[in-house]
């Protein structure tokens, strides 16, 4: 029994300490933002395209992965109010805007993995714009995706909110860990005006597939790793 009590008492002091050490999100973009908006400016005024590419793939891979997703809240089509902590599973997380084009495929794909994958992980997609527009916008996703929305006329917009929607610039796809930690930001395919719509579905399914299997890659690395007791 005294064993039993010292190894939960260590454990928790274990969780303790790594959730002390935890780097969110916001706290970590906040602080190299400006430099990575200065450098991409210089490259746009200079037509760098690809230094502009590259720019943003440092920052992630260098600064935000590894960080953890901080705790905001949006509504669901229901216009209940849900933090992100509520979400048990592993996390998929699309940013939208309500006024934006889809990416063409987009949706079939994300259908057709949010099916497969149901069981495993959630698929949630995070919309700006008010209820009934994106209620209207989202009437053709699979009832298994989890639909969320942030409106401007709340005027209660969060930090990470404003981080989520603005800082980056671009449609990104988060994958985060049932830990909250995010594993990898992807970009989202952009649209190709002549590309057939089979060849934009299966480019979008390839991207989101293979975010899926890293992730769900990552959840097993979780659930095996063994407890540290000192």
């Amino acid at each position: 029994m005294r064993r039993l009590l010292l190894a939960l008492f260590i454990l928790s002091v274990s969780i303790s300490t790594a959730q002390r050490g935890k780097i969110f999100f916001s706290e970590t973009l906040d602080m190299h933002l400006p430099t990575y908006i200065q450098n991409a400016e210089d490259a746009i005024k200079n037509r760098e395209q690809d230094k502009i590419s590259s720019l943003f793939d440092n920052l992630v891979k260098n600064n935000l992965i590894g960080t953890y997703m901080d705790n905001f809240t949006s509504k669901n089509l229901g216009k209940k109010v849900i933090s992100f902590s509520e979400f048990e599973k592993p996390v998929i997380l699309f940013t939208f805007s309500s006024w934006a084009i889809p990416s063409k495929g987009e949706l079939p794909a994300i259908n057709e993995l949010a099916k497969e994958y149901k069981d495993d992980l959630t698929i949630v997609l995070l919309f700006w714009g008010d209820h009934k527009t994106v209620r209207k916008k989202t009437k053709d996703y699979h009832h298994s995706i989890t639909i969320h929305y942030v409106d401007d006329q709340d005027n209660n917009n969060t930090h990470i909110i404003r981080n989520l929607k603005h800082s980056l610039g671009l449609p990104l796809i988060y994958i985060i860990n049932s830990q909250k930690e995010i594993i990898a930001i992807e970009r989202r395919i952009s649209n190709k005006l002549s590309q057939p719509i089979e060849e934009a579905y299966f480019e979008n399914k390839e991207l989101l597939k293979n975010s899926i299997v890293t992730l769900l890659n990552n959840e097993r690395i979780i659930s095996e790793a063994p407890i540290v007791t000192h």
